[in-house]
């Protein structure tokens, strides 16, 4: 019994120490808010009845949380409101223990501003000729979604992203017209835009960089099966020089990068990939190294 006691408490511990460096690990991690998809100019009213903007912010929250590199605090305003109410029912003498936050919530280190600035989703048909109510009928859409990056410390904006997504189905032969695309076809783009952004976001906060270089001529980044590599794709490798400011006003203008090489990505695991170094600039005097960054090609 001493024994089984023994080895309850010492796994209960070893669960509690997981926990408290899990919590510490993601209370160390930037915060980063979405607001609420605006809409442009450009959108149509008939358009505007099939933007799921509440679908499209659902999944813009996902994709970052997906990262595992961010705090995601929502701006739902409704989120909130039960957040709130959960927060004034631990402070009520009904609470026990530590149910809640005692009205406090996190603010964000980066705030994203998404605004759909065109948005297509029609069904289009095509009469056959010689045929009496016969069609042929095609369903396509886009979605162009830009997004402001904020640094809220200092209300700069730091980036800004341009994402597009479409669909266009096979011609299919119906009888009669109307009715309109089905919405998995939405959410397909809503996913696509969304996974765009989470991923050039990760590259603008925490660039991808070389942590190891092989005896097989490979290195290793990294970057996982969550960063959107893919087999296949061609970077560009920069040696990141020492950071520059402007003489006049102190501010930061980044690091002087210098291209050292190129790569194509050869194997893609779970937290880094391999890639396969094609060229060097001058592999004698400026090889690729540890600590260099490896950005797409523009």
């Amino acid at each position: 019994m001493i024994k089984k006691a023994c080895s309850s408490s010492v796994v209960c511990l070893a669960l509690v120490a997981v926990l408290f460096t899990q919590n510490l690990w993601a209370a160390e991690q930037p915060a980063v808010a979405i607001k609420e998809p605006k809409v442009g100019e450009k959108v149509s009213k008939y358009s505007r009845k099939h933007l799921n903007l509440e679908l499209l912010w659902a999944e813009l929250e996902s994709s970052f949380r997906n990262t595992r590199k961010f705090r995601v605090v929502s701006r739902n305003k409704e989120v909130i409101a039960d957040i709130r109410e959960e927060q004034q029912f631990a402070e009520s003498d009904l609470a026990k223990g530590d149910a809640a936050a005692t009205g406090v919530m996190s603010n964000a280190h980066y705030l994203i501003l998404p605004k759909v600035q065109n948005f297509k989703f029609y069904r289009s048909h095509k009469a056959l000729p010689n045929f009496d109510d016969k069609y042929k009928r095609q369903d396509s859409g886009l979605i162009h979604l830009t997004a402001q990056m904020v640094d809220t410390a200092s209300g700069q904006v730091v980036s800004t992203f341009d994402l597009k997504s479409s669909f266009a189905t096979k011609s299919a032969i119906v009888n009669g017209k109307g009715g309109v695309p089905n919405n998995t076809n939405f959410t397909k783009m809503a996913k696509e835009v969304s996974a765009n952004l989470a991923d050039q976001f990760v590259d603008a906060v925490y660039p991808m960089k070389v942590v190891k270089r092989t005896r097989k001529n490979q290195i290793i980044i990294n970057r996982g099966k969550d960063g959107g590599l893919k087999k296949g794709q061609k970077y560009k490798v920069f040696f990141a020089g020492e950071e520059l400011f402007d003489p006049d006003t102190g501010e930061s203008l980044g690091s002087g990068e210098e291209l050292v090489g190129t790569i194509e990505i050869v194997r893609i695991n779970p937290k880094a990939s391999y890639g396969k170094i094609l060229s060097e600039e001058d592999p004698e005097y400026g090889p690729i190294g540890v600590g260099d960054i490896v950005r797409k090609p523009q």
